[in-house]
């Protein structure tokens, strides 16, 4: 269990280092906008399988990858530069990062069980 966390969370931190940008022009989005989005969808897609898989899978991609890949002292050290330039881009940056990843997570958990559901004939 520990190995799969270890190398779920190497992987997702990885990951997110090397996609993690800064949109030009658009100052309301922090550099994890769409990384965090990525790992809350992964999250509700793994939520809806949970009971299908072992539990290796689930701590290697649930808590490893996306621990790894989402991170919140990045997001935090996003909105800090944010409202220093004006606080209201950071209070709206953390609105729709948040309400953007609700919605992600959301996403993920219906497709996940939709394709479960269109593969077992129910």
């Amino acid at each position: 269990m520990f190995l799969a966390v270890f190398v779920g969370g190497a992987a997702g931190s990885l990951f997110r280092e090397a996609f993690s940008i800064e949109i030009p022009g658009i100052r309301i989005l922090t550099t994890t906008f769409g990384i965090n989005i990525a790992a809350c969808f992964v999250l509700g897609w793994l939520y809806s399988i949970r009971h299908r898989v072992h539990a290796h899978v689930l701590h290697l991609g649930a808590v490893g990858f996306c621990g790894g890949l989402s991170t919140f002292s990045s997001f935090v050290a996003d909105l800090d530069m944010l409202a220093a330039i004006n606080p209201w881009y950071a209070v709206m940056a953390a609105v729709l990062e948040i309400a953007c990843g609700l919605i992600a997570a959301l996403a993920g958990e219906a497709i996940g069980r939709r394709v479960f559901n269109t593969r077992s004939g129910c």
